[in-house]
């Protein structure tokens, strides 16, 4: 009876671990399928939250703007009001003073009256409405600056979403049209240019990466991976001197390249060169 039944929890174990080694394999397998699709869906999300957040942004800077300018207006009326209130305080007492002092004429009092309201009136609007154009004009330039940085954080967020999915594109021609929309967004990035270079030597258009790692040159002449793009297009043009002079540059300004050298299939014709040898004496 006990040798039957440690054969019988046996053989369920046995089942069981391969059910469970089944299940795990079919995991494994569809875990490539499922990566790309979740983080283009995180990216999507991303760009959506910050779609929202930046619409906030912006009815709260007009609010705040609207409230403002409110505030002001009253502020303006109750100090116009008061000045007003205060100057015919002065002119019943300077008509007082007046009469007594032996100005007899109404008229002439009358016409001393609207001439000293009126031009006080005209003083206090000067004033507030060049305080208004220069409060209106400061948070105009505000919002620009603000508006400006939003662009730039969407720019940089977008930017960076392109590598991501540069990285995980495996079609050469597909990661080309990846950096050709970061350049609409940036067209003076070195790294970009440089990047682009390889993706063409691996379609073996040697003349077309020369051009690109010479416009990464061009931008940044102390970028070391864009020499090292060159480098490989005169190798693989047959132009073993400029390959060599552009691979010692790449190195000087960024020695962590040395390291791959040996890697690169472009660089055996180079192998045998006297100037070449001397690089790693």
């Amino acid at each position: 009876m006990n040798f039957t039944l440690k054969f019988f929890i046996f053989f369920m174990l046995l089942i069981f671990s391969s059910v469970v080694f089944a299940n795990d394999k079919d995991a494994h397998a569809s875990k490539p399928l499922l990566e790309k699709p979740l983080i283009e869906r995180y990216i999507l999300d991303e760009l959506k939250d910050l779609r929202i957040e930046n619409m906030k942004l912006r009815n709260e800077v007009e609010r705040r703007i609207t409230r403002t300018e409110v505030e002001q207006t009253d502020r303006a009326a109750r100090y116009m009001t008061d000045t007003i209130g205060n100057v015919f305080y002065l002119i019943a007492a300077a008509t007082s003073i007046l009469i007594f002092a032996g100005w007899n004429s109404l008229r002439d009092i009358r016409s001393k009256t609207e001439n000293i309201i009126e031009e006080r009136v005209n003083k206090i609007t000067q004033k507030y409405n060049a305080q208004m154009q220069s409060l209106e004009e400061g948070m105009t330039q505000q919002s620009k600056k603000i508006l400006d940085n939003q662009n730039k954080i969407y720019n940089t967020q977008y930017i960076h979403s392109l590598w991501m999915r540069s990285n995980l594109e495996t079609n050469t021609q597909s990661r080309i049209d990846i950096y050709d929309e970061i350049l609409k967004v940036n067209e003076n990035d070195a790294e970009v240019y440089a990047y682009k270079a390889d993706a063409v030597i691996d379609m073996d258009e040697y003349e077309w990466a020369l051009n690109l790692s010479n416009k990464a040159i061009e931008i940044d002449a102390d970028y070391g991976y864009a020499y090292w793009q060159r480098s490989c297009a005169n190798a693989a043009l047959g132009n073993q001197k400029e390959a060599i002079a552009d691979l010692t540059t790449a190195i000087e300004k960024s020695p962590n390249l040395k390291d791959e050298i040996d890697n690169e299939e472009l660089f055996e014709n180079l192998k045998e060169s006297e100037d070449f040898k001397r690089l790693f004496a």
